[in-house]
């Protein structure tokens, strides 16, 4: 009797399965098999899965090239960076060769499209914040790990994105500004008694 349960359950469930993939191709509702959000950046090919997706395999590096590969045209953290041997440790942290690493489509995303956490930057440059580290940066240090873009400062794939305009117009300035300083300031009213409340004045300036 059990064994009969489970089969006519499996067989219920498989025919709703079935039933649904055939209600949503039907009507053309395949974004009823999204698995989660689309971020705003690709909602255009929300309804549209063939955009990104041949059949059911991952998305490759060659489908996003199709959209993004001028904007890609300088990345400074190219392929030929990764593929030189002398970073594929680095590989083994974070596998960069593979757009889907960072941006992994329907995931929630932080910002920018990027679905890992923010600090991803110190797969490879965490010597930076490092007080104790010889390849620190005096200039960074107190910085948080997770602040390298979500700052505004740096872009994985364009470091152009500093404005070097401002570095080269402060460079002669503190690396620390002072700490600001709230000024005392004495408030003498002028009206001592409130206007009565004139609606006409109000709406028409009168």
């Amino acid at each position: 009797m059990f064994k009969l349960r489970t089969a006519v359950i499996g067989i219920a469930v498989l025919a709703i399965a079935a039933g649904a993939i055939v209600f949503a191709f039907g009507l053309d509702q395949r974004t009823a098999f999204l698995p989660g959000a689309t971020t705003s950046g690709h909602q255009v090919f929300e309804a549209s899965c063939q955009s990104c997706h041949q059949g059911f395999q991952k998305v490759s590096n060659d489908t996003c090239n199709r959209c993004h590969e001028a904007e890609l045209a300088q990345d400074i953290h190219g392929l030929s960076k990764f593929r030189d041997p002398r970073w594929a440790t680095y590989l083994e942290e974070l596998d960069v060769l593979t757009c889907t690493t960072c941006h992994a489509e329907h995931m929630p995303a932080f910002v920018r499209g990027v679905t890992i956490p923010p600090d991803l930057c110190m797969s490879c440059h965490d010597q930076i914040i490092d007080a104790n580290s010889s390849d620190r940066l005096d200039s960074h240090m107190g910085f948080t790990p997770d602040g390298c873009w979500t700052a505004g400062c740096h872009n994985y794939h364009d470091h152009r994105s500093v404005s070097t305009g401002f570095l080269r117009a402060n460079l002669d300035q503190p690396n620390w500004l002072p700490e600001p300083e709230r000024l005392e300031r004495e408030i003498v009213p002028q009206v001592t008694v409130a206007a009565s409340p004139d609606l006409n004045r109000e709406l028409w300036g009168n």
